[in-house]
Protein backbone atom coordinates (compact mmCIF):
# COMPACT_ATOMS: atom_id res chain seq x y z
CA UNK A 1 0.00 0.00 0.00
CA UNK A 2 1.64 3.34 -0.67
CA UNK A 3 1.39 5.74 1.98
CA UNK A 4 0.87 9.38 1.37
CA UNK A 5 0.96 12.87 3.71
CA UNK A 6 0.10 16.33 3.08
CA UNK A 7 0.57 19.06 5.18
CA UNK A 8 -0.56 22.55 4.80
CA UNK A 9 0.31 25.04 6.68
CA UNK A 10 -1.10 29.28 6.49
CA UNK A 11 1.40 31.59 6.29
CA UNK A 12 2.76 33.20 9.52
CA UNK A 13 1.22 36.85 10.77
CA UNK A 14 1.71 40.28 8.55
CA UNK A 15 1.15 43.32 10.33
CA UNK A 16 -2.28 43.90 7.55
CA UNK A 17 -3.35 40.22 9.34
CA UNK A 18 -3.07 41.76 12.02
CA UNK A 19 -4.55 45.22 11.32
CA UNK A 20 -7.41 43.48 9.84
CA UNK A 21 -6.49 44.83 6.35
CA UNK A 22 -7.40 42.49 3.53
CA UNK A 23 -4.07 41.31 1.30
CA UNK A 24 -5.06 38.94 -1.11
CA UNK A 25 -2.85 38.62 -3.89
CA UNK A 26 -2.31 42.62 -4.89
CA UNK A 27 -0.58 43.15 -1.33
CA UNK A 28 2.72 41.71 -0.72
CA UNK A 29 3.43 42.03 3.11
CA UNK A 30 6.17 40.53 5.07
CA UNK A 31 6.12 38.61 8.16
CA UNK A 32 5.63 40.39 11.15
CA UNK A 33 8.17 39.82 14.41
CA UNK A 34 5.13 37.57 15.24
CA UNK A 35 4.90 36.20 12.13
CA UNK A 36 8.35 34.98 11.95
CA UNK A 37 8.09 33.09 15.37
CA UNK A 38 5.07 31.53 14.19
CA UNK A 39 6.88 30.15 11.08
CA UNK A 40 9.83 29.26 13.41
CA UNK A 41 7.25 27.41 15.73
CA UNK A 42 5.68 25.39 13.16
CA UNK A 43 9.38 24.43 12.06
CA UNK A 44 10.15 23.23 15.35
CA UNK A 45 6.79 20.82 15.14
CA UNK A 46 7.23 19.74 11.80
CA UNK A 47 11.36 19.38 12.57
CA UNK A 48 10.78 15.51 12.18
CA UNK A 49 8.83 15.18 8.91
CA UNK A 50 10.75 13.91 5.97
CA UNK A 51 8.92 16.23 3.32
CA UNK A 52 9.47 15.02 -0.30
CA UNK A 53 8.30 18.17 -2.10
CA UNK A 54 7.58 21.68 -0.86
CA UNK A 55 5.11 24.33 -2.60
CA UNK A 56 4.32 27.88 -2.22
CA UNK A 57 2.88 30.55 -2.51
CA UNK A 58 4.90 33.28 -4.71
CA UNK A 59 3.87 36.23 -1.87
CA UNK A 60 6.82 37.28 -0.03
CA UNK A 61 4.98 36.52 3.32
CA UNK A 62 4.45 32.35 2.16
CA UNK A 63 8.05 32.60 0.97
CA UNK A 64 9.20 33.23 4.71
CA UNK A 65 7.13 30.76 6.54
CA UNK A 66 8.13 27.93 4.33
CA UNK A 67 11.57 28.58 4.65
CA UNK A 68 11.78 29.55 8.17
CA UNK A 69 9.89 25.76 8.68
CA UNK A 70 12.45 23.97 6.24
CA UNK A 71 15.25 25.53 8.18
CA UNK A 72 13.70 24.06 10.86
CA UNK A 73 13.54 20.29 9.29
CA UNK A 74 16.23 17.90 10.58
CA UNK A 75 16.29 15.84 6.95
CA UNK A 76 15.10 18.35 4.41
CA UNK A 77 16.54 21.96 5.28
CA UNK A 78 18.52 22.04 1.15
CA UNK A 79 14.98 20.82 -0.03
CA UNK A 80 13.93 23.00 -3.45
CA UNK A 81 10.61 25.09 -2.50
CA UNK A 82 8.34 25.12 -5.90
CA UNK A 83 6.41 28.53 -5.80
CA UNK A 84 3.43 28.86 -7.71
CA UNK A 85 1.24 31.66 -8.18
CA UNK A 86 -1.45 29.25 -8.51
CA UNK A 87 -1.18 28.43 -4.66
CA UNK A 88 -2.05 32.51 -3.78
CA UNK A 89 -5.27 33.27 -1.58
CA UNK A 90 -8.36 35.10 -2.81
CA UNK A 91 -7.86 38.08 -5.08
CA UNK A 92 -9.94 40.62 -3.44
CA UNK A 93 -9.45 43.32 -6.20
CA UNK A 94 -10.78 46.97 -5.06
CA UNK A 95 -10.77 46.00 -1.54
CA UNK A 96 -7.43 44.67 -1.34
CA UNK A 97 -5.19 46.98 1.30
CA UNK A 98 -8.52 47.98 2.59
CA UNK A 99 -9.69 47.36 6.18
CA UNK A 100 -11.94 44.33 6.39
CA UNK A 101 -14.78 46.65 7.17
CA UNK A 102 -14.61 48.08 4.14
CA UNK A 103 -14.96 45.02 2.35
CA UNK A 104 -18.34 44.21 4.94
CA UNK A 105 -19.97 47.64 3.93
CA UNK A 106 -19.17 46.79 0.75
CA UNK A 107 -20.88 43.49 0.81
CA UNK A 108 -23.99 45.05 2.50
CA UNK A 109 -24.12 47.95 0.21
CA UNK A 110 -24.75 44.88 -2.74
CA UNK A 111 -27.10 43.07 -0.34
CA UNK A 112 -24.76 40.36 -0.22
CA UNK A 113 -22.03 38.59 3.00
CA UNK A 114 -18.87 38.01 3.18
CA UNK A 115 -17.37 35.61 2.70
CA UNK A 116 -19.37 35.07 -0.88
CA UNK A 117 -19.29 38.81 -1.82
CA UNK A 118 -16.71 39.31 -4.78
CA UNK A 119 -15.81 43.25 -4.83
CA UNK A 120 -15.26 44.30 -8.34
CA UNK A 121 -12.03 42.86 -9.43
CA UNK A 122 -11.74 40.29 -7.29
CA UNK A 123 -11.99 36.09 -7.49
CA UNK A 124 -15.21 34.21 -7.44
CA UNK A 125 -15.59 31.47 -4.55
CA UNK A 126 -15.81 29.37 -7.33
CA UNK A 127 -13.10 31.10 -9.43
CA UNK A 128 -10.81 30.12 -5.92
CA UNK A 129 -11.88 26.74 -5.52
Amino acid sequence: MVRFGLTVVRHGETRYNKDKILQGQGVDEPLSATGFRQADAAGLFLSNVKFTHVFSSDLLRAKQTAAAILGKNRFCKDLEIKYDARLRERKYGVAEGKPLADLKAMAKDAGEQCPSFTPSGGETLDEVW
